[in-house]
């Protein structure tokens, strides 16, 4: 008996155009495949921006066949609520095996049949498994949450057990072509945060390929992030810079490296979970917290700690409900050129928990102050602007397949039921 097994890659966000325009120019090969598969369009109920159309709610809906207005998973890091299965506990039930890689604000739960399980770097609730891939986890965990205001201790601490384990699990000579492929992206291009996110998910795909070939599940699913990061912050217009080609160029030899290890009579789907439009030249801003403990100490706000997401947001854990009724009311008077700062949130499930995040996105002057409880503090000692964004989230999306049915045009919520009707 045939084994049926089904490949999901998640390459978050991609804009097929420019995709199609870079693989002709450069004679991307693995990117020009995909783009000749079988196509459906997808769409999102959600469409806004930071108010569920973003990746940490779509994909949700994509595991669990629930749209945003159903599984009410708003943020990174709340998937601890979620009362929906996802995909792998559903075929885990059914008696089949799964392997998941990277799933954006994913839970393995007590999935049965699921061989290994690693979590996305921001979602702090989740562990991985088996547990030594935790030590691969550690240092994007901490980079992504901390790379304005890091220590080199930590950061040298957690290089060292990712080190180890890619030593100990993947070894150098498993690794070497990764490794020379990285030397020549640094010596053409340097370092920088959007080449550090591609070859992150170069090493992490060929981490990936050793578990998918050792414990061979029927559905193994990994999320690709590099390319949505590179377009929010080097699409250009006009022309293609040097970190947009070089990302672009990653990705097609991260897609090179799945397909030789597809078997031909495989299932294979390649998604976006949702869009993102071109729009080089406006001022949209995108903000962080440098430092967002020391920001809360020096608003005399109480709290237990704080756990920074992926971009613009945070959630904060108070010691009593007087601190966080304080930190609230006080937060909800920051204002910065005459408008509210923060979008402000309580936690519907954790009493002594906020969600706060930034919710200004026009250009702020370098000497521009924001105002706190009648106090004045100089904006850019606190936060630190991301980018000019040179693209959007849309709720048009795209999914490409091999070996497998999808409707032309589909909700992406509705991949779920095709996913488990392939292994019903």
């Amino acid at each position: 008996m045939i084994k049926k097994r089904l490949v999901v890659i998640e390459l978050n966000e991609f804009n097929e155009q420019l995709l199609e325009k870079v693989s002709s120019k450069f004679n991307l090969k693995n990117i020009h495949k995909f783009l000749n598969m079988n196509k459906s369009e997808t769409i999102s109920l959600d469409n806004e921006e930071h108010f569920g159309l973003d990746p940490w709610v779509q994909w949700v809906s994509i595991h669990t066949g629930c749209p945003h207005n159903v599984h009410q998973i708003d943020h990174l890091a709340d998937v601890k609520k979620l009362k929906h299965p996802q995909i792998w506990e559903t075929i885990g039930e059914q008696g089949f095996s799964s392997g998941v890689w990277g799933a954006m604000n994913a839970s393995r739960n007590n999935a049965k049949g699921c061989a290994f399980f690693l979590p996305d770097p921001w979602t702090y609730s989740e562990q991985a498994l088996p547990n030594k891939l935790n030590d691969f986890l550690a240092l994007p965990r901490y980079f992504s949450k901390n790379y304005l205001s890091f220590s080199i201790f930590k950061i040298l601490s957690k290089f060292l057990r990712m080190l180890k384990f890619m030593a100990l699990e993947g070894n150098l000579f498993y690794l070497r072509k990764e490794i020379f492929y990285s030397i020549k992206c640094l010596l053409i291009n340097g370092l920088n945060d959007n080449l550090l996110f591609s070859l992150f998910d170069l090493f992490s795909t060929k981490i990936f390929l050793k578990y998918k070939n050792k414990f061979d599940p029927n559905l193994t699913i990994i999320f690709l992030n590099c390319l949505a990061h590179a377009q929010h912050k080097e699409w250009l217009k006009t022309n293609l810079n040097k970190d947009m080609e070089i990302t672009i160029k990653t990705v097609d030899r991260i897609l090179g490296m799945l397909f030789n290890e597809s078997k031909e009579k495989d299932a294979l789907i390649i998604l976006n979970g949702l869009g993102q439009k071109n729009i080089d030249g406006d001022d949209y801003c995108i903000y962080r917290q440098i430092n967002p403990e020391l920001f809360l100490r020096n608003l005399e706000i109480k709290f237990l700690k704080i756990e920074q997401c992926m971009t613009n947001e945070s959630h904060v854990t108070f010691n009593n409900l007087s601190d966080l009724e304080n930190a609230k009311q006080l937060l909800n008077t920051v204002k910065i050129n005459g408008e509210k700062l923060f979008f402000i949130e309580k936690d519907t499930e954790d009493k002594m928990k906020l969600f706060f995040q930034i919710n200004f996105f026009k250009l702020i002057e370098p000497d521009s102050k924001f105002y706190a409880n009648r106090k004045s503090y100089d904006f850019y000692k606190y936060f630190s602007l991301l980018a000019k964004r040179t693209g959007v989230h849309t709720p048009y999306g795209s999914a490409y397949s091999k070996n497998f049915r999808l409707k032309r045009s589909l909700y992406n919520h509705e991949i779920f039921q095709y996913i488990a009707n392939h292994f019903n």
